[in-house]
């Protein structure tokens, strides 16, 4: 790939593709769960879309010379004899560079929404008795989070919470007396959870709360269980991070789960984008049609491929699937001075380096012995 190219070349292509492709990847998670955005709210299928075209552009603007753009696959190509492993080291350092670059341009470009949360109004008072979960009372913040960018910070790295429900409002001939012995076990139950079973519709569906739940007082039914000043601030904390590196969705056994996750997508990944790459130099002769292969149908394959492994394997943990998209703009968020920011979550940051680079590996050989395998003609 990168053979009648020097190393100084190769570092400077390594370099661009990296940036652009964490350009438009991170800019695409900034854009997606940063409040007030143009495009908040995007979801899980714009960010994958932004970094499989973000791929696929770096692969058209500089892959003729060099088209790793991922230390872990820059270890596999090494693994498997592709690059030297000093062209390794030039690859890997241009990577990490380029993703930490890239975490700086895009927090320049959205800087008016990395500012701190904004409290609109804050009350010492609880909603209902089942909104007491800190002394703090309840925060109403002017800058709140959409559905699906609240589903994309989520993660289970806090303890654990109250879970808020909204029953559905019922025809008045369906509600059970508060004296029947279905109403007493229901309240028994809302005792022993603390769900909050709350309608908002109108002053009928109130009536039905206090049934529900005697002892809860709803101050204003539009604001009723909304989250703590603690809860609001520690949520704007992790939208800031998620922006620049990823976070496990579950906590609980992470090192297994994660690394699994990570592990197994980087394989797929390194094994899909060797074996398009050598299609293009083993099952087409022509010289013209291999160009044409490798500068255009092979990019837009390996994009399609990101693009569909972030889609199908991406909730466990983001995914990074490449640890100069993960370690380094981490270490951009350690540095840079983000209004409001909280911990770089470093107990994590192990997993997106170590489990990629093992897929990449084991993924390399694989896709080697596929290639032998293809020109043995088994």
């Amino acid at each position: 790939m990168a053979g009648s190219y020097n190393d100084g070349q190769v570092w400077v292509a390594e370099l661009v593709g990296t940036t652009v492709l964490c350009v438009l990847g991170l800019g695409g998670i900034a854009n997606a769960v940063l409040p007030g955005t143009k495009g908040h709210g995007i979801g899980f299928l714009g960010i994958a879309f932004c970094f499989g075209w973000g791929v696929f552009l770096s692969l058209q603007f500089v892959g003729h010379i060099s088209g790793f753009y991922n230390p872990a696959v820059a270890l596999a190509g090494a693994v498997v004899g592709d690059i030297g492993w000093k062209r390794m080291l030039v690859c890997i350092s241009a990577e990490m560079l380029g993703g930490f670059l890239a975490a700086i341009l895009v927090w320049f470009t959205y800087i008016p929404h990395f500012q701190p949360l904004e409290v609109v109004q804050q009350t010492d008072d609880n909603l209902c008795n089942c909104c007491d979960l800190e002394t703090g009372g309840v925060a109403i913040i002017k800058q709140e989070l959409s559905a699906p960018a609240h589903r994309y910070v989520s993660a289970g790295t806090r303890g654990e919470q109250m879970t808020m429900n909204k029953v559905q409002p019922s025809d008045a001939e369906h509600q059970l007396p508060a004296h029947t012995f279905g109403q007493t076990l229901r309240n028994k139950l809302i005792l022993m959870t603390g769900v909050c079973t709350q309608n908002s519709d109108d002053d009928a569906n109130e009536g039905s709360v206090n049934k529900l739940h005697p002892g809860a007082r709803v101050k204003a039914k539009s604001q009723a269980c909304g989250p703590s000043v603690r809860q609001r601030i520690e949520e704007d904390q992790e939208v800031k991070l998620t922006v620049f590196c990823t976070r496990p969705s579950v906590r609980k056994h992470y090192w297994l789960y994660c690394f699994w996750a990570e592990c197994f997508l980087t394989f797929l990944l390194t094994y899909g984008a060797f074996s398009i790459s050598n299609q293009g130099s083993l099952a087409i002769s022509d010289a013209a049609e291999t160009s044409l292969y490798k500068t255009g149908l092979q990019p837009l394959l390996i994009g399609f491929l990101v693009f569909g492994l972030i889609l199908c394997g991406g909730g466990t943990t983001g995914p990074a699937l490449n640890p100069a998209r993960d370690l380094a703009p981490r270490i951009a968020h350690w540095i840079l001075p983000i209004p409001g920011k909280g911990p770089s979550e470093w107990w994590y940051s192990w997993v997106p380096v170590f489990a990629p680079c093992v897929g990449a590996v084991l993924g390399g050989l694989f896709a080697k012995s596929m290639k032998h395998m293809l020109v043995a003609g088994l």
